[in-house]
């Protein structure tokens, strides 16, 4: 009788933001590619339920703990993205804990008398020194570990000072893909090896083309792009970005509509807990003089529809920016270091980097002149790079 195959997937699916909530979707619809049978379960911190948004519903960490403990088949952990080397339980209990929050002006001072992260742990009740890094060795019933696009290009050096140990961790993980050049060298000078690949949220066009998505999208935003298509520049930002500077963004923006002629689409794709980004949004729109729409409730089907029909995406989200890239639309990345380096990395020559707040304007106008060619040539070098990259991980996961 053939080995059952387990694949535990952890990672932040328990709260509403997009990038997030697009890692295990396209996990298992590319394991699943495969034609071979395996058992796949969903966790993050907090049991979940955002399934009405596009989301898979989660099982607790503690439920996670009791799955690594059983000795059953052939078990994997896969870690599903983003920033996870460097999430410490302080920091998720910042976003679980209302009381926590209050006091993280003053973190830096009380964690010289006090080890937060320790607190938080024993609060969050984890079973690891950092909630996402572990190796096979840790847990009784696990076979292998696989860390999947995962992003560092901010880590600090000093993380590694603070818990000693991280390195031998990250040293022995199983299959450690990254997303971007900037993260892999971080990496390298600790001495830790990695795969560079493209996030793997690039795939979602493989599995959810334009005819799929329009039987998912909520009425409002089916009438909006079937009134607008190819018509719209798609804008988002976070909050705290957007704050002291909703005037400028809302000028850029109004410059943008009336040298193009294009609609302007407001649409949040973080709404958990510092990313807000419907907070700096609603802000934003009454600034705004010429048509615009401010889109709030949304699904993950809603912003990846309201992308991939957009003749441009504007924003601070790496994921906004690699839906763009996925669907082959225009995209200007804004700000954020880690978009930087995934753009610096991925993006095509002209736009493979962010613009300033001031520069939004002239990176729209940049962005739309780039040839579709280019954007399919880019699109279709990463489909290729992540279905390779998936390749090492199914025969850890479904050997």
């Amino acid at each position: 009788m053939a080995t059952e195959n387990y694949i535990l997937i952890i990672g932040a699916f328990d709260r509403f933001n997009y990038g997030d909530l697009l890692f295990p979707l396209v996990i298992e619809a590319q394991l699943a590619t495969y034609g071979e049978r395996f058992n796949a379960r969903y966790f993050g911190v907090v049991k979940s339920d955002l399934s009405a948004l596009g989301g898979k519903p989660t099982e607790d960490i503690q439920a996670f703990y009791r799955a690594c403990r059983e000795r059953r088949g052939h078990t994997s952990v896969i870690v599903a993205g983003g920033e996870a080397v460097a999430v410490t339980w302080s920091s998720l209990l910042l976003a679980l804990n209302k009381a926590f929050k209050r006091t993280h002006r003053f973190h830096h001072h009380i964690n010289k008398v006090i080890d937060l992260n320790g607190f938080a742990q024993r609060k969050l009740q984890g079973q690891t020194e950092l909630p996402f890094v572990f190796t096979a060795s840790d847990f009784t019933g696990v076979d292998c570990v696989v860390f999947n696009s995962l992003g560092g290009s901010e880590i600090d050096p000093a993380i590694f000072g603070r818990f000693p140990g991280l390195r031998d961790k990250l040293r022995r993980i199983d299959y450690f893909a990254v997303r971007d050049k900037a993260t892999q060298q971080n990496l390298a000078v600790q001495g830790i090896g990695t795969q560079l690949y493209p996030d793997s949220a690039i795939l979602m066009s493989n599995f959810y083309p334009i005819s799929v998505l329009a039987h998912r999208v909520s009425a409002n935003v089916a009438t909006y792009v079937s009134q607008h298509r190819g018509e719209y520049v798609f804008f988002q930002i976070k909050n705290n970005h957007a704050k002291t500077n909703e005037h400028e963004i809302a000028r850029q923006l109004d410059a943008v509509a009336v040298q193009t002629g294009l609609h302007l689409c407001l649409c949040p794709i973080g709404k958990a807990l510092n990313h807000d980004d419907h907070l700096a949004l609603k802000r934003i729109a009454p600034l705004l003089t010429q048509p615009h729409t401010l889109v709030d409730e949304v699904t993950i089907w809603d912003i990846m529809y309201l992308i991939a029909n957009a003749r441009a995406y504007a924003g601070t989200s790496l994921h906004g920016a690699i839906t763009a890239m996925s669907y082959a639309v225009p995209y200007v990345g804004m700000v954020v270091p880690k978009l930087h380096s995934y753009l610096q990395t991925w993006g095509v020559d002209g736009i493979n980097h962010t613009m300033p707040i001031g520069g939004l304007q002239e990176g729209i106008s940049r962005a739309l002149q780039i040839e579709r060619t280019a954007l399919e040539r880019s699109r279709n070098t990463q489909l290729e790079a992540a279905e390779a990259s998936f390749a090492h991980i199914r025969q850890l996961v479904i050997p």
